[in-house]
């Protein structure tokens, strides 16, 4: 099982996001463009993966709603990827 660790405080902006979640994942430079193409790379994810959230609270302070749609964005794939785990 992969265990991957997502720094809230890392995502500032919406670039810094996009950026950051490609790094994490090991995902194409620039393939993140917003929460539709970040769904399709959650939903492709074809080994058992645990991702926790550190900081959660930074997200929407630092990206308001655009950060809870990110938060929205994994939850959905939770729920149809079942190779996806929050912690």
């Amino acid at each position: 099982m992969e265990e991957i660790v997502i720094d809230c405080g890392e995502m500032a902006t919406r670039a810094m996001a996009h950026s950051y979640l490609e790094g994490v994942f090991n995902w194409d430079e620039d393939s993140i463009t917003d929460t539709d193409t970040l769904l399709e790379y959650l939903l492709s994810i074809d080994e058992s993966t645990e991702i926790t959230f550190e900081d959660v609270d930074l997200l929407e302070i630092n990206l308001g709603e655009y950060g809870q749609e990110i938060l929205e964005t994994f939850e959905q794939a939770e729920q149809s990827n079942e190779n996806i785990k929050l912690v």
